[in-house]
């Protein structure tokens, strides 16, 4: 991952209106303004984050007890049975993942083309990503940091806080949303302290994640067709 350092920086103490320019006062950021609101959010993550495990951890039992996981062919066979549900079903997951993270956000990139095949695998990668993005900056906007303090530690905001004031944010921000391992979920919730315009960060978004997504799931599935090739990729 490639990390953008900038000077340090001052954010609101709430969401904001999107105007010109993004700089701002991000002294408090890592504060919550409302303690008790901040640490019922942090057990909602908590709750839906184990729920969230619990069901993929009976999934994968599931899957290996009927043959479904037993090998690729039988995994896209048994999706390909439920036609178009299948993929608005994946891409919905995947775009939650960035709010409740139950396993890392590349794990979905990952399991994509491996699940669909690498074509629509990429393109569901893709449409899961930005709705995900989407909504992250929605939920910002919205709730304030008092959901960032609840989601990141104080460490990892204060690490990428530094981007905000920088007076080129928006263009480093591009370039990081672009690349296949930048830390997205949290430059989206940060974006979404900023003054960035919707507009802007849409373009930002649907311009700039296919690079990434695209890039991890070629490098992914080229690996593992030479380190596993009796998956059948």
């Amino acid at each position: 991952m490639t990390t953008l350092e900038a000077p340090a920086l001052r954010l609101p103490r709430t969401s904001v209106v999107p105007t010109k320019g993004v700089r701002m006062d991000v002294e408090k950021l890592s504060t919550p303004s409302n303690p008790e609101r901040s640490q019922r959010i942090r057990r909602l993550f908590h709750i839906m984050t184990l729920i969230g495990l619990a069901g993929i951890v009976a999934l994968v039992i599931a899957g290996f007890a009927s043959g479904v996981l037993t090998s690729v062919a039988s995994l896209r066979e048994f999706v390909d049975g439920f036609g178009v549900l299948a993929p608005v079903a994946f891409i919905l997951a995947g775009a939650l993942e960035a709010v409740f993270p139950v396993i890392p956000g590349s794990g979905t990139i990952i399991s994509a083309p491996i699940i669909f095949g690498q074509v629509e695998g990429t393109i569901y990668a893709y449409l899961a990503t930005v709705l995900g993005s989407i909504i992250v900056f929605a939920i910002a906007r919205l709730v304030g940091r008092d959901l960032l303090v609840a989601r990141f530690s104080q460490r990892t905001i204060e690490r990428y806080g530094k981007w905000l004031d920088h007076p080129k944010f928006v263009k480093y921000f591009a370039i990081a949303i672009a690349l296949p391992l930048a830390p997205d979920d949290v430059l989206c919730y940060l974006a979404g302290f900023t003054k960035m315009r919707w507009r802007t960060y849409l373009l930002i978004i649907v311009l700039c994640k296919p690079w990434g997504v695209l890039l991890y799931t070629t490098g992914v599935m080229a690996i593992l067709k030479a380190v596993f090739p009796w998956l059948g990729l």
